[in-house]
């Protein structure tokens, strides 16, 4: 009765909530459709108005710095956006694939440990979400609890002085609109590809554990070798529909991913360079601290995911040579061999085609994150 397409049914909700998750019905198309155009345009209003501030503020780095770490945030939010609405209809298809009888049939003991597995996905993401919650909660704070930012508003950007001096609580309401949206959308497409990624991994580790138990001894019973044949054929098309599905999910994230990725080099960089220009017992600090940690957890766990797959994918060749495959007849070696050439190459996701998610790539984002903090707060001491 476990259906794995129930493991992401908070982030569905979610998103068909905004308007951007692909549906197969017509139902309440209206609402629908109003919701994606108001979550639209309140996001793209304040790209808008950050960019305005960019250009007027150029000269000021420790505002530009300020409206950057935020601005990189939202272009990169948008375009991910955009991906994923343009390529979300493969979420159906996505869908479906997890419907296969492949993908089922495991023991209780597997079965146990696939949840596990998604509960312990499912409880990072929570975490996750709290953070998120948290900073949009300290962005709203910081105008009434920081006497430094009274009368201020929650985020950059240009906003004509008459329009925030008549209309503040309007304002004010729109920017705290435009942050919440940024927030849970975003944090939603992330948790959803972590998810399913999490079931990418899940299957493999099943596979790995059915490849083991496969008892090959046939002691010249065709009955037994055909049994032996249809177990590790069976095997055999879980492997290939595990790693299409993988690829779906790389084909329907990857784009986004890899621009989350270039601009985590530069948000890490500018968070961290404006927490040491405001002081520290500040509810800024705080803001910035728990903006930083959302950033780092955001990029950590699309490599932390993504290593696990690649992991459990390359020990698929070691969990066979664990069973008696020695006593297998010479036809099934003969389909052993093929599939283990097969198992050599791992399943690697990666951002846009370039980068592979593992933990090689965060290290390498951390430390080229570094690396430009360095360069920075070298330019503002000497300025």
């Amino acid at each position: 009765n476990y259906d794995l397409r129930n493991t992401f049914n908070i982030e569905k909700s979610l998103l068909l909530f905004s308007g951007f998750y692909p549906r197969r019905d017509k139902k309440n198309n209206c609402l629908y459709t109003f919701s994606a155009l108001f979550h639209t345009c309140v996001l793209y209003a304040q790209l808008l108005s950050m960019l305005i501030q960019l250009i007027l503020e150029r000269d000021d780095l420790s505002k530009v710095s300020e409206t950057l770490h935020y601005f990189v945030t939202h272009v990169t939010f948008l375009y991910k956006l955009k991906n994923f609405t343009s390529r979300g209809k493969n979420l159906l298809n996505i869908e479906d694939t997890l419907t296969l009888p492949v993908f089922y049939g495991f023991s209780f003991d597997q079965l146990r440990q696939l949840k596990r597995e998604m509960d312990d996905c499912k409880t990072v993401g929570k975490v996750f979400r709290v953070t998120c919650v948290g900073a949009v909660a300290l962005y709203g704070m910081v105008p009434f609890l920081d006497k430094n930012k009274s009368m201020s508003l929650p985020l950059p950007g240009w906003i004509p002085d008459k329009v925030i001096g008549k209309y503040y609580h309007a304002t004010f309401l729109f920017q705290m609109t435009a942050v919440t949206m940024t927030a849970y959308v975003n944090s939603t497409i992330d948790i959803l590809t972590w998810m399913l990624m999490t079931v990418g991994s899940a299957q493999f580790n099943i596979l790995k554990e059915n490849l083991k138990n496969i008892d090959y001894r046939s002691e010249g019973n065709d009955n037994q070798s055909k049994i032996i044949e249809r177990n590790f054929n069976q095997c055999v098309k879980h492997h290939k529909a595990i790693v299409e599905f993988v690829y779906k999910i790389e084909y329907t994230f990857s784009n986004g991913i890899f621009l989350q990725f270039f601009a985590s080099v530069i948000v890490i960089c500018a968070t961290g360079f404006l927490m040491i220009i405001v002081p520290i017992p500040s509810v800024q600090f705080g803001l910035l601290a728990t903006y930083f940690i959302c950033m780092m957890c955001q990029v950590a766990m699309y490599c932390w995911y993504g290593h696990i797959v690649m992991t459990t994918s390359d020990q698929i060749g070691r969990f066979v040579y664990m069973s008696n495959w020695y006593e297998s007849d010479l036809p099934i070696r003969k389909n052993l061999t093929i599939f283990l050439e097969r198992t050599k190459k791992p399943v690697i996701l990666t951002a846009g085609k370039f980068v592979a998610l593992s933990l090689t790539t965060l290290t390498a984002i951390l430390r080229s994150s570094y690396s430009y903090f360095a360069v920075l707060r070298r330019l503002y001491n000497d300025s």
